[in-house]
């Protein structure tokens, strides 16, 4: 298995400290970053700085920006940061080379069919993202399977994307033909 590079993991790290803050798809809360999150900002902070001693953390957060992975609105401080979509694949991609998932015990497969409506473009192209993420395989273009024990991450994936009336999921086993 691939490690990841260090951006990848530290925009996954970023990411899930976002998320534990409830605010991954806005910005932080009204109050003061050093009031509300310096703790945890400066353990991601420090972890960077005692990985990267030639860079400074300043120096780092212009690349990710430059690199259009974060997003730090014009008069602001660094407090609304927050992960572009560009960013969150980047991250995704990190995490995919750390996560390991477990085969179904049972042998059998899950197989997804989707026929998304071409106006839900950007919808359709996040949802093969997450089935990547997933380790799902495709087949043809709206067909994947995957032998990894994901039905409940898939079907979560399913609902967040408001994708339950196109999308059909099977449970499936695979039948060796005998000669």
């Amino acid at each position: 298995m691939k490690k990841p590079r260090f951006t990848e993991e530290f925009l996954w790290q970023l990411h899930e400290f976002l998320e534990a803050i409830n605010i991954a798809q806005g910005t932080f809360a009204p109050r003061s970053w050093k009031e509300a999150f310096a703790p945890e900002w400066r353990e991601l902070r420090l972890a960077y700085e005692k990985k990267r001693h030639q860079r400074s953390f300043g120096q780092f957060i212009s690349y990710l920006k430059r690199m259009g992975y974060i997003v730090v609105p014009k008069g602001e401080s660094i407090g609304v940061l927050r992960l572009t979509a560009k960013g969150k694949e980047k991250a995704f991609e990190g995490e995919k080379k750390l996560r390991v998932l477990s085969p179904r015990k049972d042998g059998k497969m899950i197989m997804l069919m989707y026929d998304i409506p071409k106006r839900k473009q950007r919808i359709r192209q996040a949802f093969r993202s997450a089935l990547e993420f997933l380790d799902y395989q495709m087949l043809q273009k709206s067909v994947w399977v995957s032998a990894k024990d994901v039905l409940e991450e898939t079907e979560q994936a399913v609902r967040e994307y408001g994708l339950d009336d196109c999308v059909n999921l099977f449970v499936i086993e695979k039948i060796k033909v005998q000669k």
